[in-house]
Order: C-alpha cells, then structure tokens, then sequence
C-alpha cells in the first residue's frame, strides 16, 4: 500500500488525529470519525483541562507566597468560574488548532459514530453511510472506569469527567483511588482551599511508581493539606444530612469520612462499546484489542493504538502508537518500542520517571543507584521549590542507564533528557560529562549521574 491508499480512522483523539495527519502526509486518502469532540479525552477532558486547573491551583499558591520573594501582594481568592471560564477557552483554542490542521492536511472528518459492518466497511450509525477502506485504524480509546459498591451511582459521586463540568467548587472532597488521576485531582482541589482527602487500596500512592518516590509524594500531599488513607477499601457512600458519608476498611477496622462530593478516579478502561469488533471476529485480550509489535490485529489490514489496546494508559504513548499503526498500514513498516516511555505526575512538586523502578531493576540486574536532592541546586534555592531529589538506577558493571526518577520542581520537563539519553542508549558516565547550562534545575540530573561516578560537586 502507499499513495492514494483509503485508510478510515475510527476516533479523533490524540491518537487518531495524529495518525490522521502522518497519513495523509504519506499521500493516504484519509477518513477520521469521531462521535464526540476532535481532540478526545486527552485535550477536552483529560491532560490539557485538569493541567489548566492545576495551574490555577499553582497561580494562586505563587501569589500567596509572594512576600518571601519581597513582592507584596493581598487579597488573593479563588473566582472558580473564571478558572473553568480559562480552562475551556484554552481547550477550545487547541480544539480549533486540531480541526485547521486536518482541514490543511484534507482528511475528510466525519461526526458521528463508527460500527463495524464488516472487515473492510464502517458505518456511521446516524446517517447509514458506508464507508469503504483499504484499510481501518482503531482508536477509540478509553472510558472511565467505576467501581461496583453501595452509593458508587449517587448524584454527588464524580467520574472524571463531571469533575471537569463542575459549576463551583465544593467545600469538601474525597477521591477514591491514589493513582495518577486521582493524586491530579486532589492537588486541583487543595490548590484551590477544598478540603481534600484520598482513599487508595493499595500501599502506596501512584501504584507501579518507584517506591521511594511514591512516598516522597505522599509525604508532600500530606504536609499540603490533603488527608491520605493507603490501603482503604471502600465498601460504600451513603447520603447523611446532606452529605456524602464513606465508609471504609484498613486493616480490619470500619472507618468513616464525610464530604460535599466523592470523586471516582479508578483508571480507564478500554471503550469497545458499540464496535462490533466481535461481529469481524477482532481478537481481544483483558477487555482491550490485542495487538502485536507493529499494532495489527488478528485481521491484518485492520490497526489498533492507543488506550482501546490496554497496556500503558498514556497520551504520548498512544500519540507514537498511532503513527506507528499508520506507517505499516501504508506499507513504511516499523515496530513500537516501549524502552523509554515516560510517565508523568503534573502534582506540586511533580513527579515524572522512565525506565525501570528500583524494586524491577534489582530483579534483573546487579545495580547502583544515584540521588541528588533539589536542596543542593541552586536554582532550585532561587525558585524557593527545593523539596524533591533525582534519581538515577544504573547496571553496575556497564554503566547502562535503567531507570531515572523524579520528584520536584519542573520534573516533567527534566524527564525529557533521561528519555533522550536512554533511547540513545546513554551511559551514566556520559550523562554525567555531558556539560549542563548552570544555574538550571537540570544540573540536578547531571550532579545525580556523579554521584555514580566519583561524586557529585554539591554533596559533601
């Protein structure tokens, strides 16, 4: 296959669009379907919302602190409707982008909703429209996942989504699940003076994060305010007097929690609704569409990426995915590699890692492990955020980096060059040499690497 080659994109998200683009650069005659908003939950629901929100959160924490930099400055609140006033127009503003760049690519996007009606035809369920590919690409993405208790489907019970549609913000909130959605929310919430509160089943916060690194954030969602509970099963919400009341276990004793709302961030899930995939027989694995190496289906012109595939629930990712799906759609061939996918956490201070954790590594290999805090850089001194540190895991004999981790100002900006470095197969000792612009918060990775070889500068 290559030019001219009819290939149909089911869903507009940031893996669809994406692939739409790379496609129709690649001279494909390219159909994108999306029944909901173009952009898909990552742009109007998801990354781009809740981070706007966190900013506010971020804003309002900078002014308050203003006179430890000398400036002065009072009577700072909260106008919660022009912080969702700000939030949708920024998220309109990337909307409308997207929509230009399909429009100047020429990919025909159809609104409405995709079905299979067989292995080389989709149909828009509210027109009838057929339309006829070469080839089809799944990305439909992911749901909301719910858990199934008592109460779970009351008024005041939250998924993600209605979070983001709240008209003021409520006095009291607790989120059920410690994970990345759920510690976000949580700083949204705190950022903006709403009593806060997590309830998370497993032992630490962020499950699958680096252990020690997991702690060090809850140790700093604790100290913001925010009540933290690990290993709570929650077993109900009942409403009482007007309020929400949970209860929960932890280790064996019934406990109780009141709040105005309770948020259900529990992860997603895949969303195969209304498909058809089992109609053509696409294979699926756990409830998502199971893929090889180069994101074919059991149906060899048929493609799946991104979150409706399972695995790694994350926008880049799925972005990389796409492209990679249309680029051996349209014959270019091509296998994804996950060796250094970074996962990012946009609390204060953040958290962002790729690579291996300490708890995997020293399962495989025979390891050395590298910190550096933020409390030794200088420019953190100067941002007055020195809470946090970088750390680095390194195969001991070799040198290879297998993992870095981070907790502290800018984390998810620092990730870039670990990321860079480990998919270019970096030494720590090269990351270490390698001269780093001063004073900047990126020293702080170089000074972790020297700590494995010989020594960083700013330690004793």
């Amino acid at each position: 296959m290559g030019a001219g080659t009819k290939i149909t994109i089911i869903g507009g998200g940031v893996t669809g669009y994406p692939a739409a683009i790379k496609a129709a650069r690649m001279g494909a005659a390219v159909t994108l379907i999306e029944k909901d908003l173009l952009g898909g939950v990552c742009l109007n629901r998801g990354c781009i919302p809740t981070k706007a929100l966190l900013h506010a959160g971020e804003v309002l924490h900078t002014v308050k602190k203003a006179g430890d930099f000398g400036i002065v400055c009072e009577g700072a609140k909260v106008d919660f409707k022009a912080v969702m006033h700000r939030k949708n127009a920024v998220v309109q503003q990337l909307r409308i982008g997207v929509e230009r760049l399909l429009k100047a690519k020429r990919v025909r996007v159809v609104q409405g909703t995709a079905e299979l009606a067989d292995a080389t035809t989709v149909r828009i369920k509210e027109t009838g429209e057929k339309i006829l590919s070469d080839c089809i690409l799944i990305a439909s993405g992911a749901k909301p996942a719910r858990l199934n208790f008592e109460g779970c489907d009351g008024p005041d019970v939250l998924d993600s989504n209605q979070v983001l549609e709240l008209e003021r913000l409520p006095k009291s909130v607790v989120i059920i699940g410690g994970g990345v959605i759920g510690v976000e929310f949580a700083q949204i919430f705190s950022g903006l003076g709403v009593q806060t509160m997590i309830l998370e089943l497993l032992e630490t916060l962020i499950p699958g994060a680096d252990t020690e690194i997991s702690r060090a954030l809850e140790g700093s969602i604790q100290k913001s305010g925010t009540r933290v509970v690990t290993q709570a099963k929650v077993e109900k919400i009942e409403r009482v007097k007007g309020r929400n009341t949970v209860s929960y276990t932890v280790a064996g004793q019934r406990q109780t929690v009141a709040a105005e709302k309770v948020v259900l961030a529990v992860g997603r899930q895949p969303d195969l609704a209304g498909l058809g995939t089992e109609r053509i027989g696409l294979a699926q694995q756990k409830g998502a569409l199971a893929v090889n190496g180069r994101l074919q289906t059991n149906i060899p012109h048929i493609y799946a990426a991104g979150d409706v595939t399972g695995g790694i629930m994350l926008a880049h990712l799925a972005t990389a995915e796409g492209e990679c799906a249309v680029s051996n759609a349209l014959g270019a061939g091509g296998h994804m590699s996950y060796k250094a996918v970074p996962a990012c956490v946009y609390t204060s201070p953040e958290v962002a890692s790729v690579g291996l954790t300490e708890e995997e590594a020293c399962k495989r290999h025979d390891i050395i492990v590298g910190r550096f805090p933020f409390h030794a850089c200088g420019k953190a001194q100067i941002l007055d955020q020195t809470y946090g540190m970088v750390k680095i895991i390194s195969e001991k004999k070799l040198g290879g980096i297998l993992g870095v981790h981070i907790i502290g100002p800018q984390a998810t900006n620092l990730i870039a060059e670990a990321v860079l470095g480990m998919t270019l197969e970096m030494t720590v000792e090269e990351l270490a040499h390698a001269i780093h612009p001063h004073p900047t918060l990126s020293e702080a990775l170089m000074e972790s690497a020297l700590t494995l070889c010989g020594g960083a500068i700013h330690l004793p």
